[in-house]
C-alpha cells in the first residue's frame, strides 16, 4: 500500500525564537507561500500545518521536486518576512527527511497535526484553522464554502493573492478571503488512503505521546506533552500500580524516565508523581 506511492518527505523549518506570523492575514500570508511554492515546484503535499515560528509539511515528489520546493519556500519566506517588516530569513534552515515506510508516515502525519493541539490549549487538532488535519475524514466538507476558482479570480487579485507578478497556478486552487484554501492544495485523499480508518487516524492524534518525542528529537525540536499523556504514560511503565502508591525509589526511577524519554519540564514531575519541588530541583538542577 505504501511503497509505489512516494517517495514521501518530511519538511521542517526551523523554529525561529521570534514570530514568523502575528495576525490572521500574516498567518494567510504565509498559508499562500506553501501553497504556491508547492504548485511552483511539483512537490505534492498531503498534510502541513503551520505554527507561528515554524512550518511541518508532509508530501511526495521526486528529490528533485522536493529540494525545489524547499529552495523555492526558502526565498518566498526571505520577501514574505522582508515584507512584513519582521528579521532576515536569510539564513532560514530547512530540513528535508525522506519517510522511511508506512508506520513512520502515520507517525509523522499524528505528529504533525498533533503540534498546534499540544502546543496552543485553545485548539483542538482539527479545530485549527492553520493546518490539515480539518481535512482529514471530514465527511461534512463538502458542505463548507469552497471559495472561488483560481480561473475565475482576475489577474491583480491573483497578484495580490501570490504576493509576486508569477500567478500561473493550478486551475483546482480555490479562494476564499484571499486565502488559498488547503482543501484545493493538500492531497488530502492520499493520506487518508494510508490509514486503515477514521479511527486509527484519531487514535494517533491522542494517543501517540512517545512517537512524538522520538520525532521531536530527530528533527531537534522541543516538545511537552499534556499531563494527561504523561500520565498514561508512566502508568504503562508500572502496569497494575498506582502511582500514588509507588515506592520513593519507584518515583525516582520514573522521573529519570520521564525527563529523558518525554522531555518533562520539573513541574510536571511534581504534579505527575507528587514529589516535593525542592526534591525535584536537586534531581533536575535549573540552568543557572
Amino acid at each position: 500500500m505504501f511503497a509505489g506511492t512516494g517517495p514521501y518527505y518530511m519538511v521542517t523549518t526551523a523554529q525561529q525564537d521570534w514570530l514568523l506570523y502575528k495576525s490572521r492575514e500574516e498567518f494567510i500570508a504565509g498559508t499562500n507561500m506553501v501553497a504556491v511554492s508547492a504548485a511552483l515546484s511539483g512537490f505534492t503535499i498531503v498534510d502541513d500545518v503551520q505554527m507561528n515560528n515554524h512550518h511541518h509539511m508532509i508530501g511526495y515528489g521526486s528529490v528533485g521536486t522536493v529540494e525545489s520546493f524547499v529552495e523555492i519556500l526558502r526565498e518566498k519566506g526571505r520577501r514574505l518576512q522582508l515584507a512584513l517588516g519582521n528579521r532576515s530569513l536569510k539564513d532560514w534552515n530547512i530540513r528535508i527527511d525522506e519517510t522511511a515506510d508506512l508506520r513512520q508516515f502515520r507517525n509523522q502525519v499524528g505528529y504533525v497535526d498533533r503540534n498546534a493541539f499540544v502546543a496552543r490549549r485553545d485548539s483542538t487538532p482539527t479545530g485549527y484553522p492553520w493546518g490539515s488535519a480539518y481535512l482529514f475524514f471530514n465527511g461534512n466538507l463538502w458542505m463548507q464554502q469552497e471559495g472561488k476558482p483560481w480561473g475565475e479570480l482576475s489577474i491583480a487579485r491573483r497578484r495580490d493573492v501570490c504576493r509576486s507578478h508569477d500567478v500561473c497556478l493550478p486551475e483546482r486552487y480555490r479562494v476564499l478571503d484571499r486565502m488559498i484554501l488547503r482543501s484545493s492544495f493538500v492531497d488530502y485523499e492520499r493520506t487518508e488512503s494510508l490509514f486503515n480508518s477514521a479511527n486509527q487516524y484519531f487514535s494517533m492524534l491522542t494517543r501517540h505521546g512517545e512517537a512524538d518525542i522520538e520525532i521531536a528529537r530527530l528533527l531537534g525540536e522541543g516538545i511537552q506533552l499534556p499531563n494527561e499523556e504523561v500520565f498514561q504514560i508512566v502508568g504503562g511503565w508500572f502496569p497494575g500500580q498506582k502511582i500514588s502508591t509507588m515506592s520513593m525509589e519507584e518515583k525516582f526511577v520514573a522521573a529519570r524516565k520521564m525527563k529523558k524519554q518525554l522531555g518533562c519540564t520539573n513541574k510536571q514531575i511534581v504534579q505527575i508523581l507528587q514529589l516535593a519541588p525542592n526534591m525535584v530541583d536537586q534531581l533536575f538542577p535549573h540552568p543557572r
